[in-house]
């Protein structure tokens, strides 16, 4: 069930798989000095201390899968999934524990980068989060919007959270996700947790997050 989970949890919106040329134009950014960079969105952000930095190959199994849980035998589903890998590059992904530890969850905070020229109209993350809805709520997991949309600053930058939860085997999990429009593309955070101390801890190391001009 815990794999189970990371697999779901870890899969953001319409982020499905890795691109390469996109790779190429926005970068995957690097760990330096136990610092995380992006020249393209020109932001950094402290790896969290003794944190597991998940690799690209890892990233890419449990987003492939997440997304197969998720469309289940919807192939109209499977589709927009499959469709967004042309536009979607997966940056980081940081898990509290390594996976398969010995705890009751895994908390993790992952960001991802999706293309969005193709529809002018997402001027911000709330009208990415429009679209994104539309997706999760007919996808074979169950997830909860009961939370309305707020804005957020991060580091100067304006954001909006959308607060959701997904309930799994009796099981229930929340997700918020962050979203602002950097020119040609959606830059997200996704922070999954279950308590109260784990939100605290993933919006601390969120908190530390900077762009420089």
């Amino acid at each position: 069930m815990k794999k189970i989970l990371s697999y779901i949890l870890i899969t953001p919106m319409l982020l499905i798989w890795s691109n390469s040329l996109l790779a190429s134009e926005i970068v995957y950014g690097v760990i330096e000095n136990n610092i995380y960079k992006n020249s393209y969105f020109n932001i950094a952000l402290p790896v969290p201390e003794q944190w597991s930095v998940q690799s690209k190959a890892a990233i890419n199994e449990l987003v492939e899968i997440g997304g197969e849980l998720i469309a289940g035998d919807d192939q109209n589903l499977k589709a927009i999934i499959k469709e967004s890998e042309k536009q979607t590059v997966n940056m980081f992904a940081f898990f509290k524990f390594e996976q398969g530890s010995p705890v009751e969850f895994n908390p993790s905070i992952m960001a991802v980068a999706e293309r969005v020229t193709h529809m002018p109209g997402i001027k911000r993350g709330s009208d990415y989060f429009f679209h994104m809805k539309k997706i999760l709520q007919v996808s074979q997991i169950q997830y909860t919007f009961s939370k309305e949309i707020y804005s957020e600053d991060l580091s100067g930058v304006a954001f909006d959270v959308m607060p959701s939860e997904i309930n799994i085997a009796n099981i229930t999990v929340n997700q918020e996700y962050y979203a602002a429009r950097h020119e040609d593309y959606v830059l997200s955070f996704i922070l999954t947790y279950k308590t109260d101390s784990e939100q605290q801890e993933l919006r601390d190391i969120l908190s530390q997050l900077s762009f420089s001009n």
